[in-house]
């Protein structure tokens, strides 16, 4: 099965410093991670699914459906006995680890040793990577999943057919880790037609068929059981629909965001960046000398790249031209499908005819999830993470092409950039604010259950069922502190706050930390 990785002495040399180097750095984010706390609420939704893997329901029935896969594999570290916030990190920062081996093998198929392992270097030290890594989120996770399945794609269509019955189950398992990775599978579906025309091939059928089998196998078996465990609901459906609508999201979402140039703006800083503060969500700030070389060195090799292909207008791009157009017009007018599906039918008729296959598999990879974030109106920058890896495959296409014209060793920069990466990869941490609020959570939780044997049997109010059905338990529930006399008409022992509430009658602040703020009832 492996013969086809074409790994070769070299690679091998890689492939172990690349696993060493992600275990070192997965590790050291794990604990940086630890040290800061649950910084993004749904890694508590995450926890609370695996949870009910293993039999405890707390407030999951609503949101069972989220990440199957992670969920899951999380609830054997619980079903071990080890049920703690670590386990999810482990699990997510494991995905980080097959991903940048994956991307290795993908970049092999293009370029060469010295050129992979610096692609592969970059993609696992950019800011944006490393604000994300190993800390529960699923989109490195679900970006690991999807560069395999880029992987098996380029094997299955160009070297061996027998590639479709692993790649067609991986697309299923892609999308059980998030349900986004969908957006991305045109890309593929892309490729496939550039290379083979919409007939399959005989030879490729009967590995086709088989992976349809299993997939659909894995698909109904993960459904039932979710849909089982959500009591006849599943919302995945939904989410996707109203995400496509662009109609995801309240103007009180603190990622509420209409600005569709949100992630081209901020590209620079999710290279490298020199100041990151914990809001809503991390943000990153102020990009770096490193992130500015970086886009020059793809503009400058690009720009000859293009000068040696000599790319011309003909004809039969009229037709592509105008689709284009049109798409670039509807865009936020329409729906993102609607604009993707344009660009799609273009590219294919573009791609056709053309010796540029890889480059347009690449470039529709980002489109296809530029178009649908930009269009959306929550924007979370983990959102992007998966047009990282061919936006990569363009850096590397500049850096190979650049001694060709310029009278430069083919591996300086490599090894610079290999160098520069690998010092950011760990100096990052440097650049994140010290923040105490979400190990303020955990410490107020903490305190609940040490003052109290019996907590269990309490009623607890909070601003966010999230944290605390983690942190205590199924006897919490959501009061408004801006709601007139909700809390005090309560007759719950405590309630979590989020800001001071001067104007209570019935309880009294027993304890504040990190900006939350404790109220006991007094008749308690």
């Amino acid at each position: 099965m492996f013969n086809e990785f074409n790994i070769n002495k070299k690679d091998k040399i890689y492939l172990i410093a690349i696993l060493i180097f992600s275990a070192i750095l997965v590790g050291y984010y794990i604990n940086f991670n630890n040290a800061i706390g649950i910084s993004c609420s749904d890694v508590y939704v995450y926890l609370l699914n695996a949870l009910y893997y293993t039999g405890t329901n707390v407030h999951s029935i609503d949101n069972i459906f989220l990440s199957p896969v992670v969920c899951f594999l999380t609830s054997l570290f619980f079903r071990a006995g080890f049920v703690d916030k670590l386990a999810i990190y482990i699990v997510t920062g494991f995905f980080a680890i097959i991903g940048n081996i994956g991307f290795y093998l993908l970049l092999k198929k293009f370029f060469n040793e010295e050129l992979s392992l610096t692609g592969t270097i970059l993609y696992s030290s950019f800011s944006l990577y490393l604000i994300w890594l190993a800390n529960g989120t699923l989109d490195i996770p679900a970006t690991g999943v999807i560069i395999w399945i880029a992987l098996f794609t380029m094997i299955a269509v160009r070297e061996n057919p027998k590639y479709y019955q692993y790649l067609i189950p991986l697309m299923v398992i892609g999308l059980y880790t998030r349900y986004t990775v969908i957006l991305t599978l045109p890309a593929f579906f892309l490729f496939y037609v550039l290379e083979n025309g919409f007939k399959i091939k005989p030879e490729d059928w009967k590995y086709i068929k088989r992976g349809i089998i299993i997939a659909t196998i894995i698909a109904i078996t993960v459904f039932l059981r979710v849909y089982g465990m959500g009591n006849g609901q599943f919302e995945a459906g939904s989410q996707i629909a109203n995400g496509v609508k662009g109609t995801n999201g309240e103007l009180t979402d603190p990622a509420y965001n209409p600005d569709i140039s949100y992630y081209l703006t901020n590209f620079p800083n999710f290279i490298s960046n020199s100041h990151t503060i914990f809001e809503s969500n991390p943000v990153l700030e102020y990009p770096t000398p490193l992130s500015f070389a970086v886009f020059s060195l793809l503009f400058i090799g690009i720009g000859f790249w293009l000068y040696d292909n000599k790319l011309k207008a003909e004809k039969r791009d009229v037709i592509p031209v105008i689709l284009i157009l049109i798409g670039i017009i509807s865009f936020t007018r329409v729906t993102s499908v609607a604009t993707t599906l344009l660009i799609l039918i273009a590219f294919y008729l573009i791609g056709k005819n053309s010796e540029h296959k890889n480059e347009l598999f690449m470039l529709i990879w980002i489109l296809a999830n530029a178009i649908f974030f930009s269009y959306h109106i929550i924007k979370v920058n983990r959102y992007i993470l998966p047009i990282v890896p061919p936006f990569i495959f363009f850096i590397l296409l500049a850096i190979n092409t650049i001694p060709e014209h310029i009278n430069i060793n083919k591996n300086v920069i490599p090894i610079v950039l290999i160098a520069l990466f690998a010092i950011q990869a760990f100096a990052f941490t440097a650049t994140v604010e010290p923040t105490n609020k979400y190990l303020a959570t955990e410490e107020i939780s903490n305190y609940i259950i040490d003052s109290n044997p019996d907590y269990e049997n309490m009623t607890i109010g909070v601003y966010n069922i999230r944290p605390y059905s983690w942190w205590i338990g199924p006897n919490t529930i959501i009061l408004h502190a801006d709601v007139p006399g909700e809390i005090d008409q309560s007759n719950v022992s405590y309630y979590i706050s989020q800001s001071r509430i001067d104007n209570l009658k019935n309880f009294t602040e027993v304890k504040n930390s990190g900006g939350l703020h404790l109220y006991e009832n007094n008749n308690f």
